[in-house]
């Protein structure tokens, strides 16, 4: 009886391994083309299951485009939500509450999709890569090497606010932002910044801010350096995707970018506030 019960453990071991090892089937790696549009937003719904039962759902948004990455990556946090957190909402007992958030991501590029479906997810001090190896539509499924079973939900053209986020009443209309925008000049080029807000909430009662920022050259010349300041503080130094952050209000361009002239190159803060900043461009060459 010993004997048997080692084995099926290890025959679901071998099972889960096998599983998260087998390739893409060309139907959804076809299938995962329809997104590769370049700096075309992708909202991204996330949900996976652990062994001990544990669901986590969370949501955000990803793109692939020049100079950012040749993957789908994400460009923001995805703020995530977790089954074991509970709270007691209208006298009853809810999961997945809302006044506890779960680590997304910290980096943009930490989550990346290939064309060919394989996966890389970078956080809880994990990196996990595995294949989607079924596919449904806009749905995607794989599992990882240590048996989490993913979820990925893609919708083109689809730009998704950050989990718990505030919100108004149904009956409300929505709130919309007008672009921040600020521009300066340097003698390489011209540079142009707007930022738009994405979603807004309140952790530990401070207000903060998902933005979607992007950086045009509107000169003749090529951007190799930039640097820039906010009027804004950042949450902390890790809630910056896609640009150095050198203190809490001051930014430079990564070392391997270039923006050439009439290109465009995105990245996201997430910002303390509710209103929407303004960005000073302080050297350009």
């Amino acid at each position: 009886m010993k004997f048997f019960l080692i084995f099926i453990v290890l025959s679901v071991f071998l099972l889960k391994s096998c599983e998260s090892n087998r390739q893409t089937p060309q139907r959804c790696k076809d299938a995962l083309l329809t997104y590769f549009v370049n700096n075309q937003n992708n909202g991204i719904q996330i949900s996976y299951v652990d062994p001990n039962g544990k669901i986590i759902y969370a949501r955000g948004n990803s793109m692939t485009a020049p100079l950012f990455s040749n993957d789908l990556s994400n460009t923001d946090g995805y703020i995530a939500l977790s089954s074991i957190n509970e709270d007691c909402f209208d006298g009853k007992t809810q999961p997945f509450s809302a006044q506890k958030t779960v680590e997304g991501f910290y980096d943009s590029r930490s989550f990346r999709i290939t064309r060919d479906g394989q996966v890389t997810v970078n956080n809880e001090g994990t990196s996990r890569v595995f294949n989607i190896t079924d596919c449904s539509t806009n749905v995607f499924n794989g599992y990882s090497d240590d048996g989490r079973l993913y979820a990925f939900h893609i919708t083109p053209k689809k730009r998704y606010q950050a989990v718990a986020s505030q919100c108004s009443p149904q009956t409300s209309p929505p709130i919309t932002s007008q672009p921040s925008t600020s521009s300066g000049g340097g003698n390489i080029g011209d540079a142009k910044i707007e930022s738009k807000i994405n979603s807004k909430w309140v952790e530990n009662n401070i207000d903060y801010m998902d933005l979607s920022i992007k950086i045009t050259n509107i000169g003749s010349n090529d951007i190799t350096k930039l640097s820039f300041s906010s009027d804004t503080p950042l949450r902390d130094l890790k809630s910056a995707w896609g640009i150095v952050a050198n203190s809490y209000t001051d930014f430079s361009l990564p070392y391997d970018v270039i923006i050439p002239p009439s290109s465009v190159y995105h990245f996201s803060l997430i910002v303390v506030g509710t209103v929407n900043p303004v960005f000073k461009v302080n050297s350009i060459n």
